[in-house]
């Protein structure tokens, strides 16, 4: 059911005094998967919206900054769960590129293309709580950051021989170091704790069932939410069972079936798609389609597409020995994203976008269209990216739809998103907190 319009109807006394912004002569989309206002008006006070609707019902308050948006469309900013900030520039990934200049130019390279909020999912230094700490006491001008700080893996353990890995996560080999990482990690207030549970094809050691378990219970008595990047049906499966908050991969070695979706739902189990993760292990084996697409040129730079299309780049791709299998894990993921959604699975918007060749705010944009290629409509996927993620982060009376009392997080676009939602690829003007910020 489309949710009631509130009250819109203002006065400079309900108003009071604050930067004041009216958008006029759009069409809304909030979000909220009912249908879109054309005509629409929206008053933004400090940074929050005071009243959204339609245009003939929203006053624009004296003195206030008009800003009119004829024939354009006004969606929610993009909400992605799952990236990873600030350890790679260019094609390196190192530790040592974990700086706060970096960190910020990702996140406002993240904003340019409409994401608004980014969880960082497990790689990050203890620099991203400060950064957290600024944005929160005011209103950001780059994507909103939410971190899982440093996440958890078994010794030895995938994702630590990745190069620029090792040391990242905890390596933990029992639930006596679950719980003593679990104590040092605690106290810095992460919004989520992640954990790796997967060994590559065979190729790397993974954390036993136990010890996740044990990580999955100590973060719920500390108040945390625990996210597994998983890739295994089993794995996805005994994690629900143990009280996962999410999976943050789909499963891709299988169908998922009955059982799973009944574990997930009884045990509020979300599940994130992370689409282009699975586009990424192939598509650059041969020379990309988008390399030469404005929408990607405008972000990556030339000495980067240089090397993909080269060919020492393309021969190493080639000739990794599961190469032939990575379509068909990308197919899996989408049919098994579509049927837990389908089945009332709670499904989150995630790319795992950041590590090498995995391009942040382009890749959200790629996600979008792998989704719509599983049966997404493109309201769904709206909703989806906006209401279901702020859901996901707990931050559903701040973020997610465009209504009166959150903060003005929203793209502008050209193009009417729901015809395709490619067109959200059209992006006139980006707003976070109401900040103008493209």
């Amino acid at each position: 059911m489309p949710r009631k319009l509130l009250p819109i109807l203002l006065t400079m006394a309900a108003i009071g005094h604050g930067e004041t912004i009216v958008l006029r002569n759009f069409t809304l989309i909030d979000g909220s998967g009912g249908a879109a206002i054309p005509k629409a008006g929206m008053v933004i006070v400090d940074g929050r919206i005071q009243a959204a609707g339609p245009v003939d019902q929203v006053a624009a308050p004296k003195d206030a900054k008009v800003v009119d948006l004829s024939g354009k469309y006004v969606m929610p900013g993009i909400i992605n769960l799952h990236g990873h900030l600030g350890n790679v520039v260019d094609l390196t990934q190192d530790p040592k590129n974990f700086t706060r200049a970096n960190v910020e130019a990702q996140l406002k390279t993240y904003a340019q293309y409409g994401v608004t909020a980014v969880l960082s999912m497990g790689s990050d230094q203890p620099l991203i709580y400060d950064l957290r700490a600024a944005q929160r006491k005011g209103r950001p001008a780059m994507a909103r950051i939410f971190t899982a700080g440093k996440g958890f893996t078994g010794p030895a353990g995938y994702p630590t021989s990745a190069p620029g890995m090792k040391g990242v996560p905890y390596e933990v080999s029992s639930a006596a170091e679950a719980l003593k990482a679990m104590e040092e990690l605690a106290p810095k207030n992460p919004d989520f704790v992640k954990i790796w549970v997967d060994d590559h094809l065979g190729k790397e050691k993974k954390i036993p069932t136990e010890i996740s378990a044990a990580i999955i219970a100590a973060a719920k008595k500390k108040g945390f939410r625990t996210c597994a990047h998983i890739f295994y049906y089993a794995d996805a499966k005994a994690l629900a069972e143990k009280g996962l908050y999410a999976c943050a991969h789909s499963v891709r070695d299988r169908d998922v079936d009955d059982a799973l979706i009944q574990t997930m739902k009884k045990n509020g189990t979300w599940q994130l798609g992370t689409l282009v993760r699975e586009l990424s292990t192939f598509v650059f084996s041969k020379p990309a389609p988008f390399l030469n697409d404005p929408f990607f040129t405008m972000s990556v730079n030339k000495g980067v597409r240089d090397t993909l299309s080269s060919d020492a780049y393309l021969k190493k791709q080639q000739g990794d020995k599961d190469l032939p299998k990575y379509p068909g894990f990308l197919a899996t993921a989408q049919k098994n994203l579509k049927k837990l959604y389908d089945a009332g699975v709670r499904v989150g918007f995630a790319t795992d976008s950041g590590p090498p060749a995995r391009f942040s705010g382009f890749f959200e944009h790629k996600e979008m269209e792998l989704m719509a290629q599983a049966g997404f409509t493109p309201a769904q996927i709206i909703s989806i990216f906006s209401k279901n993620s702020a859901e996901f982060l707990g931050w559903q009376k701040d973020l997610g739809t465009l209504e009166k009392g959150h903060w003005a997080d929203l793209v502008v676009l050209t193009k009417n998103p729901l015809a395709d939602i490619r067109n959200a690829q059209s992006i006139d003007s980006v707003y976070i907190a109401g900040n103008k910020v493209r």
